[in-house]
């Protein structure tokens, strides 16, 4: 039987561990963008075309992601505040929710990788060292 305040840990449990990926991302935004990164970098207008329409295409993916996560999330708390909880439905939920997050970690890889193609390693690495530590991958 799941209890009420198993489900209660259970959902902090996924809130810190969403924070944690979040944690690890490389720098955000349009990072590009700054004048002071992008000569750094000695970014050519070529590589911040190619940049920006990566982006938007990763955040296209990345907002259609989120929310499925979201649905996800907000299904199983449904589930586990029921008074009874069928194990096996919660289970499958848990699943669920950790398959969108999986689709949304992979994404957001995805745009990490592409940016390394796109800049190349030594710079890429040196942006990496421009990041925030907080923000480092």
């Amino acid at each position: 039987m799941f209890t009420y305040a198993r489900g209660w840990a259970l959902v902090l449990i996924m809130l810190l561990a969403a924070a944690t990926v979040q944690a690890q991302e490389a720098p955000a935004g349009r990072w590009w963008h700054n004048k002071q990164v992008a000569g750094q970098l000695q970014l050519s207008p070529g590589e911040i075309q190619q940049l920006e329409r990566a982006y938007e295409d990763s955040r296209l993916k990345m907002i259609r992601l989120k929310s499925q996560v979201e649905s996800e999330q907000f299904k199983l708390q449904t589930m586990v505040e029921k008074r009874n909880v069928d194990d096996g439905a919660i289970r499958a939920q848990h699943r669920a929710l950790e398959q969108a997050r999986s689709q949304l970690a992979d994404e957001r890889f995805a745009f990490f990788v592409e940016v390394r193609q796109i800049i190349g390693p030594d710079r890429f690495q040196r942006l990496l060292d421009m990041a925030p530590k907080g923000r480092r991958n």
